[in-house]
């Protein structure tokens, strides 16, 4: 999968999930008919200024390389997106999830309600990475629960407290790319 792609589909789920993580859960109030006189008519409202509001932050990498998204709902819930040729991992990352020796990260999208997905690349071939996966969650005390081979990629999943942990390995040697996506639990 080229750069190119792998940006428009970052681009188009971060919009997504953006759209999901800002959205208010308040619905549209009905338009109240007007009121006959001065002594019927409603409290007037704040202005509009006064209403909370979705804080976005963007921020590009100085070499143009890379892009940061953060995203804050009046609720306070937040959504993180990043991009580029190496990002800085989601500070809730779970220390029990192992990263691949010499992999680095690439792109990363994460909400702490919703969970995380992280894509790092890799000089080393699919099956070194995947068997690399499945003993260390294995190692870590995670239950591996399927290890589904289709086409060019590998994955599995893997349960510890109530978590999901998806592993999907797809590409080349010299040009893999490993998803790694954390569900939190219920």
């Amino acid at each position: 999968m080229s750069l190119k792609t792998i940006r428009t589909l970052f681009t188009a789920a971060a919009a997504s999930l953006l759209m999901i993580a800002c959205s208010s859960e308040e619905p549209t109030p009905e338009p109240k008919a007007k009121a006959e006189t001065p002594a019927e008519q409603p409290a007037q409202k704040a202005p509009e200024s006064a209403k909370p509001v979705n804080k976005i932050v963007e921020r590009t990498d100085p070499d143009g390389k890379g892009m940061h998204l953060t995203a804050t709902n009046p609720a306070g819930k937040k959504f993180e997106a990043s991009i580029g040729d190496e990002v800085d991992l989601p500070s809730e990352f779970p220390k029990d999830v192992p990263v691949f020796p010499g992999s680095t990260p690439m792109a990363s999208m994460s909400s702490p309600d919703e969970g995380m997905i992280v894509t790092f690349k890799s000089n080393e071939e699919q099956q070194a990475i995947f068997d690399f996966y499945q003993s260390e969650l294995a190692n870590a005390g995670w239950e591996i629960l399927e290890d589904p081979a289709f086409g060019n990629r590998l994955a599995f999943d893997a349960l510890k407290d109530s978590r999901k942990v998806s592993v999907v390995v797809a590409g080349t040697k010299g040009d893999s790319r490993v998803s790694i996506i954390v569900t939190p639990g219920n």
